[in-house]
């Protein structure tokens, strides 16, 4: 009855096997070893940077920010403005009287008579237009000498706002190099993954034509080819799966590129490789709170938010400026009163001083307050989270770094039992079963391997955004843009 049963699930095995898609498995497979361009994490990194929508936005906030800061030191510069005004007028009087030249008698203090001309009314009346013309230019100028402190706090506010902005477009940079250095991780990952499988595959394949000569030879069962078959086919189908997780790891690091339609390109698997060092927690979270720019952009922050403070104090204070004026004027018109061209100048300062503005100063300094406060919660949040994720990254590395010690010892064991696995099938003392387990066991060992090796050095990439350690990568990489 254990035979049948035995019987029965190698058939079945076997059932299962042969209905893998045979069309799947003759897909086109990626080799690992493909002759394609090679590109490196720096020129893959250095390709993401030139064109990453985010790192974009961030760098015009910035441009924004820089802008916000020469607006507030125009702030200590005069207000000048010119105006010329031009035009011209026609006047009509309708019925008017007429006049003729006249003269009048008057007799001085000596008796002497003295003629005085004068218009004389005639008692005609008729229409009469006058046409005339008048332009007037001029130019001001106004400063302001005192504005309770504000033009000073303003600018300090906005500079703070533009290192805080250069700090946020900075790590937006390091959050670009960690993605991207992930991605080209990952494809590597795969690409390995697909190698063990392409290897596990061949050596399925050579242990199952050794179980066929055996068979031949009358010292196997034909159930022992059956179960090599099965897992040969098992083997391809693993194949197949590895390949499609190239490709899309491939589509991950292209995407990360701002290229999701780029040419297949090899990476450098030199880069696969690590000594698993690690540092203390407690200096790598000293390290980030020194080098870490979004900490830095928060601190920024906090600077500008006290610098609102006084600049919403400034009503507390009187309101000084100067102003000067000159203007010229030419008017034609025979009805305008004095010289029809003039010239005035004016010049002088002003005091406003508002005592009450309905509490606006008073609630615009609290909220200035609040904000403050705000911005302080907001740093302490800051370097909280930064200490957590410090701390889970380390545990990261630290997992990572022991299972790849060992998966190293579980290969060399997976090996040895597999030769004698294979030893005692030639003998008659072990079954196909022992060899595909021992196998299965060293597939699963070199596959753990690598798993452990890539989240190694993905949880490092990781770990040296987090202390800022990218922060010098990317000025770099400014520069030499």
């Amino acid at each position: 009855m254990f035979q049948m049963k035995k019987l029965f699930s190698i058939f079945l095995l076997l059932f299962l096997g042969l209905l893998i898609p045979q069309a799947l498995l003759a897909q086109e497979t990626i080799s690992p070893d493909s002759d394609l361009p090679i590109l490196s994490l720096e020129q893959c990194v250095s390709l993401a940077l030139e064109s990453n929508p985010t790192l974009m936005i961030s760098n015009e906030r910035q441009d924004i920010a820089s802008q916000s800061v020469t607006e507030a030191y125009g702030a200590f510069l005069p207000d000048l403005s010119l105006s010329r005004d031009w035009g011209k007028s026609s006047r009509t009087d309708y019925d008017a009287q007429m006049y003729a030249p006249g003269a009048f008698p008057m007799i001085d203090s000596g008796g002497d008579t003295l003629w005085f001309t004068t218009s004389v009314p005639t008692g005609d009346v008729q229409d009469e237009t006058i046409d005339s013309e008048y332009g007037t230019w001029g130019g001001s100028a106004n400063l302001n000498v005192f504005n309770g402190f504000s033009k000073f706090s303003t600018l300090n506010s906005n500079k703070s706002q533009l290192k805080a902005s250069e700090a946020t477009s900075g790590y937006t940079r390091e959050l670009v190099i960690e993605e991207v250095s992930t991605a080209y991780y990952n494809l590597l990952r795969n690409l390995r993954l697909l190698q063990v499988a392409i290897e596990t595959r061949d050596q399925a394949i050579q242990e199952l034509e050794r179980t066929e000569t055996y068979f031949r030879l009358g010292s196997s069962a034909k159930s022992d080819v059956l179960q090599q078959k099965v897992r040969v086919e098992n083997t391809r189908l693993d194949v197949v799966v590895a390949d499609n997780n190239v490709k899309l790891a491939f589509v991950d690091l292209a995407f990360s590129m701002n290229r999701p339609l780029a040419s297949a390109f090899g990476v450098d698997k030199s880069i696969l490789q690590t000594d698993y060092n690690m540092e203390s927690v407690n200096t790598l979270y000293g390290e980030a709170l020194e080098n870490r720019l979004d900490l830095a952009s928060t601190e920024y922050n906090l600077d500008a938010r006290n610098s609102d403070v006084t600049t919403a104090s400034a009503a507390l204070y009187p309101s000084v400026n100067l102003f000067g004026r000159y203007s010229r004027s030419d008017n034609e018109s025979p009805y305008k009163f004095g010289s029809q061209v003039s010239n005035t100048t004016t010049y002088g300062y002003s005091i406003n001083w508002n005592i009450f503005d309905r509490l606006r100063t008073w609630t615009g300094r609290s909220k200035a307050k609040a904000n403050v406060r705000i911005a302080e919660y907001e740093l302490e949040q800051a370097r909280m989270n930064v200490q957590v994720e410090i701390r889970q990254l380390h545990f990261t590395q630290l997992e990572a770094s022991r299972r790849a010690a060992v998966s190293r010892e579980t290969i060399i064991q997976s090996q040895e039992e597999l030769r004698l696995a294979q030893e005692r099938f030639r003998v008659g003392a072990g079954t196909t079963l022992d060899v595909i387990l021992a196998q299965v066991n060293l597939a699963n060992s070199r596959g753990q391997e690598v798993q452990a090796m890539c989240d190694f050095l993905i949880a490092k990439s990781k770990m040296d955004r987090a202390v800022g350690r990218l922060r010098y990568q990317s000025l770099a990489r400014t520069t030499n843009d």
